[in-house]
Order: C-alpha cells, then structure tokens, then sequence
C-alpha cells in the first residue's frame, strides 16, 4: 500500500549564493549525508530552483528538520509504498523504485494497473520558483488502482516461518512452499526462505529478491514417478497389478547404472510410487514410446508457460523425441534429464487431484464459479488409481513419506530426493529434497509442493527433509481452515 511521505528539497540556484548555511550543517547531521556532500550537490545543480535532497524521510528526521525550514530548504508530499506483510511477502510482491514503478515481483507484473496517473495544473510560482497558488486544473491525477490477491496472509506467514525453522535445523540454503486450492486454482502461499526485508533498500539485491518457486529450475526426481505410473496406465503398458522385477538391482547403461536405495525385488505399480523404485520407474518408462512419454509430460504442463504472469516465471525444459538418448529414456521416468520449477510441479499434481481436470492457476481473486470446471486433461478413473497408490506413500508404515502425514485428513504424495550437478557432474553430496502432496477430505481440497535446497546436517533426502514440513505445514493449515465451509468435490 501507498502511504503519505515527506522528501525534503532544497533551492540551489538560492543556496548558492548564500554565505551562511550552518541550518544545513545541523540538517547534515540528522539525514547522515556528509556535509561537503550537499555542499557539492549545491554546485553542481546551481542553475536548478528545486533539488530532492533526501525523499520519503522518516517522522522522526521530519520533526527534527521542520525548524529549520525556510524559502530555500522546505518538504513536499508524496508517497512511499509500505509492506505490511513484511519478509514473509517481500520476494513474492516484489518492490518498486523511489518513484513507485515496480521493479520485481507482482509490483513489476501489474505496474500498469497498479501506478497512479500525474495530472496537469497551471499555477503561479514565487521569485524563487516555489509554487503559491493553483491557477487551472487541467487534468486531474488518478490514483493507482486496488489489486485483491489469492494469497492468504496467515497461510504465508505461516508457510514462511515453518520453512525458516527447518532451514535452520537441517542446515540448508534455502526452502520454498507453494500451496494451491484445488477446486479454484487460487494460490495461497508461495513463501521463500531466505527473503529481505522490504523496508531495507539496501537488502534489494542477490537471490532473495527471486520468487524461487517461479524462477528456479530443478530436476523434478521421483516426484514425477506418480506422472510416469499414469502414462503407463494411459496406455495400457501396465495395470494395475502389473510386477516388475527389478532384480538384479542394477540397470548397467553404457554411461550409467541406475539403482535403488535398497533392493526392492518384485514391486508392483503402485509399489514404484509407494518405495520410490528407480528401477521401476525406469522400466515403465522404457515401455512408452518416447513420443507417448514427452506428450504425457506436456499434458502435465511442463516445458511450457503456465500463464501465471509473474515476472522472472521460467518454463523449464523438456528434450524433443530425436533428443532422447537410451540413457535418458531411463533417466526420465525417474526425474532427471528434463527441467521444471516448483510452480510447474504443483500444478501438475492440482491436474491429479482434480480428478484430470485442468484448472488455471492465479494469484489475481476473479469472480469464476468456485467449482468452475477447465478442460479435462486425463483419464479420472486412471488418475483415482494413482492417487491411491501416493495414499500409500504416506498412509503406510513403510512408505517413503509417512513424515508428511497431517493428522485428521488423508494425504497422498511423493517423496523426491535429487543429486545436484557440480561441474558437470552429479555430485553424491549435494541435493535437493522435495515432497509434492495432496489433502484433504472427502475430496482433496489442497495441494503443496516443499523443496528443501541443500540440507547438510545429513544426506539429502525427501522423506527425512521436506516430508515433515510438509506435514507441519498442512497440519496448520487444516487447523486454520476447519472452520470454512468446503462444498465437496467436482
């Protein structure tokens, strides 16, 4: 929001003629810039009748300088944007320069709407070029218009806190929630951990002014596996109870070997997303056609824009069919050889709890029907077995992400754990940890996708470092929300 300012101006083309200026030393002092440095300010503008000296002073540097005051040193009012949401919201709103045009975030993306419009005025101006009398308005000025976001206070603060905590704890760089209402598209939270404080100029800067759920590309890893699981289904490569044997417990490619965290021996479908088989996934994929394979991909919506209208939003990539070497063929089934951002990976896994039904994402509040149907995108029935099969994941004693559970409610999810690449190379030391989830009851009411970047009090590992936070997350946010009516599914 815009809030009344002070910025205090000067007359040079008056001040520099003048012998006496001890009132500029004692304003030096309160503003903290330098003497001599006003003084040269002073010269170099000498031919000027107004000079912003320092714009949007705060109250107490205002009381202090009113005394001395006169033709030649005096304030004008304007305005100055104030974040009320604090560090929680900073890299996700974004800021504008000193002159209210936005730079980042949705103050760059709706700039446009946001901005007031400068009016015109004739008036009358004293011998030292101040203005004393408006003698015609010409045009008069607009202010900027009202925004209503999706986002929900609450939820953001919350999601902002829970992340800083378990950065805190599991030593890591930085951590991302993005959480979605399912039946609406509308985006709760997308919180950011580490941020800046947006009442510090000085904080604008580096990587925590990014809205990293938009901007960040990453290796999805088995994230993606309940998306692979459905592209089998879709095309009847493998059902329901199909076995896969995943002995000897290797897969030897020319450049690669791909294994599981243990040996799993026969898994059945559902088995691949429960224990997060690698070797699994790979075999599954291996029975598409790479066209079946890359086409299930784009239905999900990777590799293309998701028309949020965020400013730095990046469509990550997928490789064409001609592309795919026999090493990737594998690789993709379980989330390496292809680029998403976490915004891409809920809305995927919103395409799954709305039964196959597409639904826009937004952070902008429109008057839409709440139960406003897209385009139907997959088969229901096939996406109903994949979600049992995520159930499992968390719902089961021995599934990857039972640290995820939010108490009260079924969750189903996946776990993703992936190697970063450092020099080229895909390093056993350095990774992301992510869980991607669904809750709610009778239908799934929810979805949140958690990245954990580069935990180090142990090795990286979906279900030990994002699971959890998930499940906190969500615990909070059903706790929150009981108290709002929800109508039931599609």
């Amino acid at each position: 929001m815009s809030l009344p300012s002070k910025t205090l101006c000067i007359n040079p083309s008056k001040l520099y003629t003048l012998e006496h200026k001890s009132d500029l030393k004692k304003i030096s002092e309160i503003i903290n810039i330098p003497y001599q440095k006003i003084k040269k300010t002073i010269y170099r503008n000498k031919d000027k009748k107004e000079y912003y000296l320092k714009r949007h002073i705060s109250k107490l540097e205002f009381t202090k300088i009113e005394k001395y005051t006169n033709s030649y040193i005096y304030f004008i009012n304007e305005s100055k944007r104030s974040y009320l949401g604090g560090e929680a919201f900073s890299n996700v709103l974004g800021f504008t320069n000193v002159d209210d045009v936005g730079q980042e975030g949705i103050e760059l993306a709706k700039n446009e709407v946001l901005k007031p419009s400068d009016g015109i005025k004739k008036i009358k101006k004293d011998n030292i070029g101040r203005a004393i009398e408006t003698l015609e308005i010409i045009k008069k000025s607009k202010a900027g218009l009202d925004i209503t976001l999706t986002l929900d206070k609450q939820k953001q603060i919350i999601a902002y806190d829970v992340l800083k905590k378990y950065v805190k704890k599991f030593e890591a760089d930085s951590a991302s929630i993005v959480l979605i209402e399912t039946a609406t598209g509308n985006i709760l939270s997308m919180a950011n951990y580490p941020s800046f404080d947006p009442e510090i100029r000085t904080s604008y800067k580096g990587e925590k002014i990014k809205n990293r759920i938009i901007h960040d590309l990453i290796e999805p890893g088995s994230t993606i596996k309940p998306l692979i699981i459905y592209a089998g289904l879709h095309h009847n490569t493998i059902n329901h109870d199909t076995i896969i044997d995943t002995a000897p417990g290797v897969i030897k490619l020319d450049d690669k070997e791909i294994k599981d965290w243990k040996f799993l021996g026969k898994v059945s479908s559902g088995d691949i997303i429960k224990y997060s088989s690698n070797i699994g996934a790979a075999r599954v994929s291996t029975m598409l056609s790479k066209k079946q394979l890359i086409n299930n991909l784009e239905k999900f919506g990777f590799g293309h824009s998701l028309y949020i209208d965020l400013p730095g939003s990046r469509n990550g990539k997928l490789p064409t069919t001609n592309e795919i070497s026999e090493s990737e063929h594998h690789s993709i089934g379980y989330g390496y050889g292809i680029s998403v951002s976490l915004m891409h990976l809920v809305n995927a896994y919103t395409i799954l709890a709305n039964e196959g039904y597409y639904t826009q994402l937004k952070y902008i509040n429109s008057n839409e029907s709440y139960f406003e149907k897209g385009h139907q995108l997959l088969d229901s029935k096939k996406t109903s077995i994949v979600l049992n099969m995520m159930k499992k994941v968390v719902h089961s004693d021995d599934g990857t992400g039972k640290k995820a559970k939010v108490n009260g409610y079924t969750t189903y999810g996946k776990t993703g754990t992936v190697r970063l690449l450092k020099n080229g190379k895909y390093n056993t030391n350095n990774h992301n940890a992510l869980f991607v989830g669904i809750v709610g009851d009778p239908a799934p009411k929810f979805v949140a996708a958690v990245i954990i970047r580069e935990p180090k009090d142990r090795q990286g590992s979906g279900g030990y470092h994002a699971a959890p936070v998930f499940g906190e997350f969500m615990q909070h946010i059903m706790r929150i929300d009981t108290n709002i009516e929800y109508a039931g599914s599609r």
